[in-house]
Formats: structure tokens, sequence, C-alpha cells
């Protein structure tokens, strides 16, 4: 069985954490869910592209899903985006992560990150309140107390940036 060592659960149970959560969502808070879900994947296996993993993941979920949230331009273009867009992303995440070493955060918390910033960066269309606070709630789902706070931590510190220019 494959473990996420950073979040010490099977990679199976930190994928599926969303069947018990019990919260109402939206349409595109699944999708959300969707595209975190990939990016961990992807993050875990970097030999395929993220076409070919989204192709994987739709064929696996199909059953629990509706076609709607897997069958979404919006799903694919984040991803991709994402994807093309890691470097500026990491590389501020780096910057913000004080006293963290990138290596230390939990694969599904980067995967959260990175998805978050990219909103922020370059999808101007969504306000910085529904960033992060889509974030944290996806955090809530897949993360850790202490993680939640540190997420929080750096899209606000990314937020206050953007306002003081």
């Amino acid at each position: 069985m494959h473990r996420d060592v950073h979040n010490n659960l099977p990679m199976e149970q930190a994928l599926r954490v969303d069947v018990q959560d019990k919260t109402p969502k939206t349409k595109r808070r699944q999708q959300r869910q969707c595209i975190v879900e990939c990016l961990y994947m992807w993050e875990m296996q970097q030999d395929i592209t993220i076409d070919a993993l989204f192709k994987n993941y739709c064929e696996e979920r199909c059953t629990e899903m509706d076609a709607s949230i897997l069958n979404s331009d919006f799903v694919i273009d984040m991803l991709r985006g994402v994807v093309c867009s890691k470097t500026p992303i990491d590389a501020y995440i780096q910057n913000c992560a004080k006293n963290w070493t990138f290596a230390r955060i939990a694969k599904m918390d980067l995967a959260i990150l990175r998805l978050a910033l990219f909103e922020l960066l370059f999808c101007k269309k969504v306000p910085t309140p529904v960033v992060i606070n889509e974030a944290i709630e996806l955090s809530k789902t897949y993360s850790s107390e202490d993680a939640k706070r540190f997420i929080n931590g750096i899209l606000d510190q990314l937020a206050k940036e953007r306002d003081a220019h």
C-alpha cells in the first residue's frame, strides 16, 4: 500500500477523505476537490502528463461523481495552468514558508496551495476572499488544523502583498 509520508495516510484514504465530509458542496468546490486530488496524484507520480492522469482519474471516479463535475473545462484548464506555472508558484511558496523546508510541506497541502496561488496570481475573476476561503475549506477536508493555519498564512501574505502594490 502506498502512503503519503507527510500525511501518513494510505494514498487511497488521502484521496477519499471527502466521502466522510458531510458539508454541502458547491459544484465549483467539488471541481476544486478534483483538481487538488489530481495535483496530489501528479506530485506523487510526475512521470505521467497531467492530461493522462486526469483521464485516468475520471475513469476511476466516473461512478462516484456527477459527469458535469468531471467534464468541466474549469478542471482541466486549472490543472494545466497549475502544472505550467509550477515553478513560479513553488518559488513563492518557498519564499513565504519561513522556517520550513519545501520537502517538509505535506503533498496534499502543497496541492491546495498550488491551486490557490494559481487562482490568486493568474485568475483575476475570482475574488481573493473566495480563493482563500476555498483553500481553507479544502484544508479542512484533507489536512490538519496546523496545515489550515499554514495555508491561510501563506495566502494571506500574498493577498497583503498584492494589496500593497
